[in-house]
């Protein structure tokens, strides 16, 4: 059964894209893990646009790697203001690939109860996993 992925540990290699280790980003906040740190630029008419209805979404940040170039199936979905990498989703001629893909950068689980666009990240992921079990059952 293929279950729709939310979050990929380092989607940008798995696919040939390339990534920063242990790059020092001024947005890493630990101190912040459960709040919101920054704010990212959402691409337009990326899925967390659709998702939130924003431009922009307050995020926390804790990484200490980044994507330096997204793999050629994969587009870049959110970015902040350093130019970091925090989302991607496939592109539309990839998007047979999987019933729902998107990879975020920062926690939203952390602030399900904070901002609404973090809330509503789940929410459209789990009403993937239900379409997708329905199909595979």
């Amino acid at each position: 059964m293929t279950k729709p992925p939310l979050i990929l540990v380092s989607p940008a290699i798995e696919k040939r894209g390339t990534e920063f280790h242990d790059r020092s980003i001024n947005a890493r906040r630990m101190d912040k893990r459960n709040a919101v740190a920054h704010e990212v630029r959402l691409t337009d008419g990326s899925i967390l646009v659709k998702i939130t209805g924003k431009q922009t979404l307050g995020v926390n940040s804790t990484h200490h790697q980044a994507v330096a170039q997204p793999a050629k199936p994969l587009a870049m979905a959110a970015y902040s203001p350093d130019g970091v990498v925090e989302s991607m989703q496939l592109k539309p001629g990839a998007a047979h690939w999987l019933p729902f893909l998107l990879s975020v950068q920062f926690h939203p689980e952390r602030l399900v109860n904070g901002p609404a666009g973090h809330r509503a990240i789940f929410s459209v992921f789990t009403q993937a996993c239900v379409v997708n079990r329905k199909k595979t059952i």
